[in-house]
């Protein structure tokens, strides 16, 4: 079944991929890049405050050292830098220049820019990109287009119009994601600043509102069940609202709807510890700066719930866990999922203990792969195989995105507490089908102590003639130091903040192995983890294992 949709799959992507060539041959045309030019407008009738685009980016103002530059030398920077590079061309940094001394270096910048780039190329133009870009010239017109001369003026403006209409004839294109809500703030934004641009501004809202209704669910949280996700869709949406009340315009109520809805979600995963889970391609993100913007604003939300797109977060006094009980999402929003189910981290004093491995999404293609698998995850899996089953065809997911050929299935899912302990309870039936065994993981957690107690179970529902081995993984955070003790039960986790972990487990020995961590955008960082492991021979097997606080 899955060989015959895979071969249809790669049928209709080899002819997709053909229409794609074409069509961009077709943007590189003079007529397609002629077409994209409009009635160039006179003047800008709506300037954003600075301070609102700057939300959108924590890089430094001395990221690209723009100052000290000669601008030919900065599009030097390689696409195989991905992150540096679309870092460079989205513009987003012009809020964080020096606003005195940046005036002139900023207009030779962009007219540089312009000059290498002002026809369509697919790497500079790409939607997200192109989308950031308008925002930030729009954004920063103190420095952008202040004290120019006509000649500039005219240019700049003529390649705000080009980039915004592109923006608009080709949003149709994408899946409904967080990009589609930023191609959207630029399409508005480009309406709003400039009248003959008045239509973007009511298209762009109408589309605004399709992506609410198709990407979020209805507590607000992103389908794809990305916390990452949470965080840059709550930004650009916030933006946007804040856009409208400063050019006086109406604030839509799906807009104010969705605001309190998704702010609530990021209110839960970001309350306690400022770290957001590393769960279905979440990268680390630093929200101190951003949280301090909501607060200038006057934004509040609810952080009250445990429960958030099937993400349950227990949460005490500095000290928080955090455990994926939810099924992998739908194909179309599948694209940076990867195969976690049931593993959790674990945060106290605002450091993390037990984490994920992140996702290599800017780092290669390899490592982007490797982290989509289970092994990555504080989790249990057989075989060294995932719960999961990827498609690994590279032109069926440069169509499709990644998409996801065999899904498992949460079978049940509890969380209650008591006076003295909450309790996690969820099993998964990802390796039934391959292995005979669903998987149960049952966690409890003192609300008295920093103790939690968990058992990982392997029940047998059907014959399977292979032997299997089974590993619980157990991730521990950079720069924290890990050592074995003579037992070889237990494991002593000292944190750089001084407090002291231990992780033992009465059934098995633990075995340390060295390991990486790519939840960092930037680099890749070397990290170590915990296992245990053995040979099922059972029709059930309980692992047990207990973390907590040493004296």
């Amino acid at each position: 079944m899955y060989r015959f949709k895979s071969i249809k799959l790669y049928f209709f992507s080899i002819i997709k991929l053909f229409f794609l060539s074409i069509r961009n041959f077709y943007f590189k045309s003079k007529f397609y890049n002629k077409k994209l030019i409009g009635d160039v407008p006179s003047r800008i009738f709506y300037n954003p405050s600075t301070y609102l685009s700057a939300s959108l980016t924590s890089t430094n103002k001395d990221f690209y050292k723009v100052e000290n530059s000669s601008p030919e030398l900065l599009w030097r920077t390689s696409i195989k830098e991905k992150l540096k590079f679309e870092n460079l061309h989205s513009f987003l940094w012009l809020a964080r220049l020096d606003r005195k001394n940046s005036k002139n270096i900023t207009k030779l910048i962009i007219k540089s820019w312009n000059n290498n780039f002002f026809n369509y190329e697919s790497n500079t133009w790409e939607m997200e990109i192109t989308a950031k870009r308008v925002i930030a010239w729009i954004s920063n017109t103190d420095i952008t287009l202040e004290g120019s001369d006509k000649v500039y003026r005219e240019e700049f403006f003529l390649s705000l119009i080009k980039q915004s209409n592109f923006l608009l004839k080709n949003l149709k294109n994408l899946f409904y994601n967080p990009t589609k809500i930023i191609c959207c703030a630029a399409i508005i934004l480009s309406g709003i600043a400039f009248k003959e641009n008045d239509l973007n501004y009511k298209i762009g809202t109408k589309e605004l509102e399709k992506i609410i209704k198709n990407f979020f669910d209805e507590n607000g949280f992103p389908k794809s069940r990305n916390p990452e996700e949470v965080f840059v869709s709550l930004k650009y949406l916030i933006l946007i609202r804040e856009w409208f009340k400063e050019a006086q315009k109406p604030i839509p109520d799906f807009l104010n709807e969705i605001i309190i809805k998704c702010g609530n979600c990021y209110a839960i995963l970001s309350s306690n510890n400022n770290q957001f889970p590393l769960f279905n391609g979440a990268t680390e993100i630093d929200n101190k700066n951003y949280d301090h913007f909501l607060k200038t604003l006057k934004y509040k939300f609810d952080s009250k719930k445990n429960v958030v797109g099937d993400l349950i977060l227990i949460k005490k006094k500095k000290f928080q866990l955090s455990m994926d009980c939810g099924n992998p999402p739908p194909s179309i929003f599948s694209k940076n999922y990867q195969a976690g189910c049931l593993s959790f981290e674990l945060t106290a004093n605002k450091q993390k203990i037990i984490c994920n491995s992140g996702y290599g999404k800017y780092l290669s293609p390899k490592l982007k792969s490797l982290s989509r698998s289970t092994a990555a995850h504080s989790t249990l899996y057989l075989n060294d195989t995932s719960s999961c089953t990827f498609q690994k065809n590279e032109s069926i997911n440069k169509i499709y995105g990644n998409l996801l050929l065999q899904k498992h299935k949460i079978i049940r899912k509890d969380l209650v507490e008591d006076k003295e302990f909450y309790y996690i309870s969820a099993s998964h039936n990802g390796y039934e089908k391959r292995f005979g065994y669903i998987h149960r993981r049952s966690i409890k957690i003192s609300k008295k102590e920093d103790k939690i107690f968990g058992i990982d179970e392997l029940k047998k529902t059907k014959n399977n003639s292979n032997s299997l081995i089974y590993f619980v993984r157990f991730h521990i955070y950079p720069d924290t130091k890990i050592v074995k003790t003579k037992a070889g039960n237990s494991v002593i986790i000292s944190l750089s903040n001084g407090d002291g972990w231990i992780l033992e487990s009465k059934t098995n020995n633990l075995e340390i192995e060295k390991n990486i961590y790519l939840g960092n955008k930037n680099k890749i960082s070397n990290n170590e983890s915990i296992s245990i492991s053995g040979k099922i021979n059972d029709e059930t097997v309980s692992i047990n294992w207990e973390i907590k606080k040493s004296n």
